[in-house]
């Protein structure tokens, strides 16, 4: 009887160490952003002239898009570079949209460093294209809305080592303009995927992770591999000490959703990155259809993560 109270109670102490390593529950708060703060105006007004120049989804759409955004980190007095890149017939065999040889064409990722010049940098990113002609308001406007801020926020205070602010085409391709940005100096990463959905009801991948994150669509979560925990550490501390709801999940690749956006072509070069998001599909029932619309979206809590966003760029900068 002893033998076996003794292996249950291990069993129960390896579940336990195997939660906490899954969903990091200790992790503290960093110092707050001590620059300007995010506004939820002006994330709302980007977001709302994001959808309201038409389709993002397409050769001609993108490329609109990529304009407003280097128009836009010039006005934040930014030197921004439009890298161009062409998607070709042998890059699309290996997307999911293999069968759909129209989207081969020429596109474009916009790119804005800030700091010092430093041997290696961090990188933020956020998709600016879209599903289909969707409006994609938290898909992927709410993330592309998000680096706009940081933009203007790190132009104030920035950050103790080179920072490259990455907007991407094609992530919803199979992450093919995050696949073509350059990667040679990258210290680590961080993909801003939808932030502005909260209080749906919340579904998991799998049986009984609801135990493991209660009240979760409350807040935001930071997604990233086992191998990536020391990276999720400081994110989290700094997005919960913003005054953000932060929960976080280090897991296999496997499971449905881990890989999903552009952090996924960071992992595929050997770079630590995580993602940042509402977990899509998972929370947001608009997800992908004509009702992902700016009036939806909570502009105050994504002001809080952004917030949150900029004081991880200064403490992992600093560390």
């Amino acid at each position: 009887m002893k033998v076996l109270l003794g292996i249950l109670v291990a069993l129960i102490v390896l579940l336990l160490l195997a939660a906490a390593m899954v969903t990091q529950p200790f992790v503290g708060e960093s110092a707050p952003w001590e620059g300007p703060h995010a506004e939820s105006a002006r994330l709302e007004e980007t977001v709302r002239a994001l959808v309201g120049l038409g389709n993002r989804h397409d050769e001609a759409g993108m490329a609109k898009t990529a304009a407003y955004l280097h128009t836009k980190l010039k006005e934040l007095g930014y030197e921004p570079v439009i890298q161009k890149y062409r998607l070709t017939a042998e890059q699309l065999k290996s997307t999911r949209r293999a069968n759909e040889p129209e989207l081969i064409g020429e596109y474009s990722n916009v790119l804005a460093q800030i700091g010092p010049q430093t041997p290696q940098r961090i990188v933020v990113g956020a998709h600016y294209d879209v599903r289909r002609a969707y409006p994609g308001a938290d898909d992927n406007g709410s993330g592309t809305a998000a680096l706009l801020e940081l933009a203007r926020m790190l132009k104030a205070r920035p950050p103790a080592m080179r920072v490259e602010l990455a907007f991407y085409s094609n992530e919803e391709r199979g992450h093919i303009g995050s696949t073509n940005a350059p990667k040679e100096g990258v210290k680590e990463m961080f993909s801003l995927e939808m932030l502005g959905c909260f209080g749906e009801p919340q579904k998991f991948p799998a049986p009984g992770m609801a135990l493991l994150y209660p009240g979760v669509s409350d807040g935001i979560v930071i997604v990233a591999r086992l191998d990536d925990f020391a990276l999720v550490r400081p994110v989290k501390r700094a997005i919960r000490g913003s005054g953000a709801v932060a929960s976080s999940i280090d897991a296999p690749e496997a499971i449905p959703g881990i890989g999903n956006s552009d952090h996924d072509a960071y992992w595929r070069a050997g770079i630590p990155a995580v993602m940042i998001t509402d977990t899509a599909w998972y929370r947001n029932p608009r997800y992908h259809t004509a009702k992902d619309t700016p009036e939806t979206l909570n502009y105050q809590k994504m002001a809080l993560i952004t917030d949150g966003v900029a004081a991880a760029v200064r403490d992992l900068s600093e560390n």
